[in-house]
């Protein structure tokens, strides 16, 4: 049981985390959908509109939009755009996965 602490641990360091509606989010490191590119969208509301311009600045054609208390797959998909809002339908962060 002890080397299955061990390895929780290590692999918990290979993380990052950053702030996404005011919670901590673990986050794997680096950009891979280019999320920091959509910085000026964030604290704008969320709209068709809004979530075509975000997948045209990633690049990407997969967005998984995600509400407060929302139930989210685990699963990490590279190729994945999550756009994080708050309970007024307002775009707090965008992360990979």
């Amino acid at each position: 049981m002890k080397p299955m602490i061990l390895i929780a641990l290590v692999l918990g360091a290979c993380t990052t985390t950053h702030q996404a509606g005011g919670e901590r989010v673990p986050a794997l490191a680096g950009d891979t959908c280019n999320s920091s590119s959509l910085a000026s969208l964030v604290g704008k509301p969320f709209s068709a509109a809004l979530e075509a311009e975000a997948k045209k600045q990633s690049g990407l054609t997969t967005v998984r939009v995600i509400r407060p208390g929302m139930a989210v797959t685990m699963d990490f998909r590279p190729d994945r755009l999550n756009i994080d809002l708050d309970e007024k339908n307002v775009v707090t962060g965008f992360r990979c996965g």
